[in-house]
């Protein structure tokens, strides 16, 4: 198994535009916040999209109901997603082979963090820490 954490990196944009809106930050001081945080990136939101994204050529069964795998753990995950080693190394690889539209530091630390996922349930080693 590897363990996931289902993340949410960067600035919220509502709560960005909220306090611009209200006066309580400039626009110099939004974009600095923007520039030092990245945009938003949900880990959840990131794997659904990547999963579910057409591959060259289209898909057949066989991939299809890989992918599903995938997909069915995200559902019923909550903030740590569990996926069976196979299907780890899927996920893994359409990460690494996906062809981002911009260079982000979020979009950096997710594929690390996809590519290190833990073998060890990572609620677990928190418990024996204590």
């Amino acid at each position: 198994m590897r363990y996931i954490e289902l993340k949410t990196l960067g600035i919220d944009p509502q709560d960005l535009n909220d306090r611009l809106q209200s006066g309580a930050i400039t626009g110099e001081q939004a974009k600095a916040e923007m520039d030092a945080k990245g945009a938003q990136l949900d880990y959840a939101a990131i794997i659904r999209d990547l999963v579910k994204a057409p591959q060259q050529g289209g898909i057949d069964l066989d991939a299809m109901r890989r992918h599903m795998r995938i997909l069915d753990a995200l559902d019923t995950a909550n903030s740590l997603l569990a996926l069976e080693d196979a299907d780890h190394a899927l996920l893994a690889k359409l990460v690494k082979g996906h062809k981002w539209a911009m260079a982000d530091r979020n979009i950096l630390t997710f594929c690390e963090d996809i590519a290190a996922a833990p073998c060890t349930d990572p609620r677990l080693i928190a418990e024996a820490a204590e």
